[in-house]
């Protein structure tokens, strides 16, 4: 632990202007070191970062500044989000102001990164995501390749320019595809809401073991490329699709630390399978979206087909292909997984039923877990903006750009506006998420703008809900159980994977079977117990 919690100064003093700067780096950097929690402790201030020039992290010339860098591995080795970003040091991260509120995590200037300003107020989130359409249509905001915080690696979209997920296209690319996306997932009526519930249900009825979150991953994957190409085959087999899924999700973000001439050797395979995956979706957009496409202005990509399959797949791959999937995965380890270690945090074990009320279950889950942890844009942006080969981090001039980062996770945990068990998992009351949810960019709309096609709220949010209330609706809480032990960290993925299996939890009954047939117990054995009540009888039951 101490030695991953050195990584800043190892990353600051590898390539010093002079020694003038590792006074002030190794000065910072133990000014409130703690042995008993060296990674959360470990930081350089902002002087030892210009000092030094913020040099990159990477092994081979990475692409994103150590400063960022080195902030974003913290939560890769075990920091939780409340204590990155907050200073107050209490389990919210917030203390009371002495006036009936909440401070102490309203802002944190320059993380991740230098001249990144992170804001984690309600209030404040809220207010600000409903200016970025307008900002961002007059030029005044940038948006990059960026997916929540993290800064991904433009070398896994080589067939749209600029070399962006969606969430980074043009303003005019984004007015060309937000109305059709908005059109295919932004609504699910009754019809809708029944079919999924039926589609959940005979999924789970086919399944002798669910691997938590694989299989729940296809699930959705399936359903959602029904949606966009209605009685078609799937181009790419479930499976295949989502084990790609996970090779692009780890590589797009930790190649940033690589050169390109390095990533290309450690992502080849998984760069030849997502172009052949491209090229099995591209005839399905172009036979179905085609004619809507034509004659659009999709510069300074040629062909508005590449640029919808592009951001297709991005649905696929991180938007509703991954959110809802996290969602359903956190919540199932909520009812199946052993919360007992984390105190509070979470009600006691076995004592929540989905099925009491699914829909705010979910959307707990995902206020809880957040799927999407950052809403991000530059005001001055880097020269990346211009140049779709420079740096994603610095300006031409070589200093880092100015980067608003909303951070919806913190935000929708905020005590000032959840209550002061805000940092709890307690189901509520379904009006509170409706006013004060902003996890899905609710409320970044403004119809007066581009008559709404410059909105950046979440354009298949109904959608989502529907699929997370349909499941946990189908979902038959009592027949499942896990052997595994699956822990939890205030991080994505926020929890391990794990095995579902259909069994039965320690405490119910059971049938005896003979010592050499495997035991339907998740725990324990299947042992007697004599009861007696009136006319004594045996129950069998699953007891440690």
């Amino acid at each position: 632990s101490i030695a991953l919690a050195l990584l800043p100064l190892a990353a600051s003093l590898a390539a010093p202007r002079d020694l003038r700067c590792a006074r002030e780096c190794a000065d910072s950097l133990f000014s409130d070191f703690q042995l008993s929690d060296p990674i959360a402790s470990a930081s350089l201030s902002r002087e030892c970062w210009i000092c030094l020039g913020d040099p990159t992290a990477g092994i081979f010339h990475g692409q994103i500044p150590a400063s960022a860098t080195t902030d974003l591995l913290r939560f890769k080795l075990g920091v939780g989000y409340t204590e990155g970003w907050c200073s107050a040091g209490t389990p919210s991260g917030w203390e009371p102001d002495g006036e009936g509120g909440f401070t102490g995590c309203e802002v944190k200037h320059d993380f991740p990164g230098l001249n990144s300003t992170s804001h984690m107020s309600h209030a404040y989130v809220k207010a600000e995501m409903a200016k970025l359409p307008r900002l961002q249509y007059e030029g005044k905001a940038w948006r990059g390749n960026e997916l929540g915080f993290i800064i991904s690696n433009e070398l896994f979209w080589p067939r749209v320019s600029p070399r962006t997920v969606s969430l980074g296209s043009t303003p005019s690319q984004h007015m060309v595809m937000r109305p059709i996306v908005e059109r295919v997932f932004g609504k699910c009526d009754a019809t809708c809401t029944s079919a999924l519930q039926t589609s959940a249900r005979d999924w789970a009825a086919a399944q002798d073991s669910i691997s938590v979150q694989e299989d729940v991953t296809a699930w959705v994957h399936t359903e959602l490329v029904a949606r966009a190409f209605p009685n078609r085959a799937l181009p790419v087999p479930a499976a295949d699709f989502v084990a790609l899924q996970s090779s692009i999700v780890t590589l797009s973000t930790l190649t940033q630390l690589l050169s390109d001439d390095v990533t290309q050797l450690v992502a080849g395979d998984t760069f030849s399978k997502l172009s052949a995956t491209f090229d099995a979706y591209r005839p399905l957009v172009e036979e179905v979206y085609g004619d809507e496409l034509r004659g659009a202005d999709c510069a300074p990509t040629t062909d508005c087909v590449d640029l919808a399959t592009s951001h297709l797949l991005d649905l696929l791959f991180f938007a509703g292909g991954l959110s809802v999937p996290s969602g359903l995965s956190t919540g199932l380890w909520v009812l199946h997984g052993d919360t007992a270690p984390y105190g509070e945090a979470f009600p006691a074990p076995g004592s929540l039923r989905a099925r009491d009320d699914p829909g705010a279950f979910f959307y707990e889950s995902i206020r809880f877990f957040a799927p999407v942890v950052g809403l991000p844009w530059w005001t001055t942006p880097p020269a990346r903006a211009e140049d779709d080969a420079a740096s994603q981090y610095n300006t031409a001039a070589g200093v880092a750009g100015v980067r608003t980062i909303l951070n919806l996770a913190l935000a929708n945990k905020d005590p000032n506006v959840w209550g002061e068990d805000g940092h709890l998992f307690r189901v509520r009351p379904h009006a509170e998420y409706a006013s004060h949810f902003v996890g899905f960019a609710d409320f970044a709309l403004d119809d007066d703008v581009a008559g709404g096609k410059m909105n950046r709220a979440c354009p298949a949010k109904s959608l989502a809900l529907a699929m997370g209330k349909a499941f946990f609706t189908a979902w038959e809480q009592e027949e499942w159980c896990t052997k595994d032990s699956p822990g939890y960290t205030e991080a994505t993925p926020f929890v391990d994977p794990f095995t579902l299996v259909r069994g039965v939890v320690e405490g119910r009954r059971c049938s005896p079977r003979w010592p050499w047939e495997e035991s339907e117990c998740c725990r324990g054995t299947c042992r007697p117990e004599i009861v007696i009540q009136g006319v004594p009888y045996v129950e069998w039951a699953c007891r440690a």
